[in-house]
């Protein structure tokens, strides 16, 4: 049932892939104006951290999966004050569903449970990164798939059984699926050039991370955070406010990385493109942020155990 359920939600994206095909040079009017993050509304402004650099940052990389997903855990890490152990643990652990969720041999979890894509009407098409970042923290979200964190574990998991730092490899797991979808290709019915252009943008985000229009540094000197209370929920908001199709934001990201010439470069890109990636990345580190205090919280594990 599992396989049948997949593959006709395949069938529907290579139809919706299709019909992007069809409509890539013309403009679709959205139906609706997008709404404001629900998070948004109760930010709350912690104790401000002095953060001069993003402690954890390995060799730049060409993939987003690499650079960019452990500089976003570690600039939360560092947010909330965690010791290096913890934060290197965890940065750690954010790339690792890229290897664990690759391609067809793995039933097309690394194009299923990495993404929520909306599309050009509005509505869910494809992915289940909801469940995946669900599962991962909480064990079971009841779904029919469930459970799906690696292993059929999750943080819970070991922290119940006072394992703290396995309990943190899978928060840091975890928190990969909700820095996916808050890039726009992960959140996005694709067209031909998402699709032909997904790995020049996620390369042109790692190489401007620590140089060029160093987004890390952007990401570290903002000082909210969102509250998640709901992982699915948030999933949902996070795509929805920066995909293509549903949102100003994501509209105009793929617009202006268009413009620039699909970029890949260190310092290139257009004032619009750049601007507009910052508000992103902004936003992917407050989830990242409200993911790591509502684990933490959810199962006391501020103090420091290992």
């Amino acid at each position: 049932m599992k396989n049948v359920l997949k593959m006709l939600i395949l069938c529907l994206l290579v139809i919706s892939i299709i019909s992007g095909c069809q409509m890539s040079d013309v403009k679709v009017a959205r139906l609706h104006q997008p709404r404001p993050i629900s998070e948004e509304a109760a930010i709350v402004l912690p104790e401000p951290l002095e953060l001069s650099e993003i402690p954890y940052v390995e060799e730049m990389l060409p993939l987003w999966k690499q650079s960019t997903h452990s500089g976003l855990t570690a600039d939360a890490c560092s947010y909330w004050n965690l010791p290096t152990n913890r934060k290197n643990n965890l940065a750690a652990a954010s790339k690792m569903p890229d290897t664990y969720q690759s391609g067809l041999d793995h039933g097309f979890n690394q194009q299923w449970s990495h993404a929520y894509l909306y599309t050009s009407l509005g509505f869910w098409i494809w992915g289940d990164a909801d469940d995946d970042f669900y599962d991962n923290l909480n064990q079971d979200g009841g779904e029919l798939e469930s459970p799906e964190g690696y292993n059929d574990r999750s943080a819970k998991y070991y922290y119940d059984r006072n394992d703290q730092y396995n309990g943190d490899w899978y928060l840091g797991y975890a928190a990969h699926y909700i820095e996916d979808v808050s890039l726009i290709l992960h959140a996005s019915d694709p067209t031909v050039d998402m699709l032909i252009h997904h790995f020049d943008f996620e390369a042109w985000i790692a190489n401007n991370w620590t140089s060029g229009h160093n987004f890390a540094a952007t990401v570290a000197a903002d000082q909210y955070y969102y509250i998640v209370s709901d992982p699915k929920a948030s999933i949902r908001n996070a795509a929805k406010n920066c995909s293509y199709w549903t949102s100003d934001l994501g509209e105009t990201v793929w617009d202006n990385y268009e413009a620039s010439g699909f970029p890949t470069g260190t310092g290139i890109g257009n004032s619009s493109l750049v601007a507009n990636t910052k508000t992103m990345l902004i936003r992917a580190a407050r989830y990242t942020r409200g993911t790591i205090k509502y684990t933490l919280d959810k199962y006391n594990q501020w103090g420091n155990e290992y």
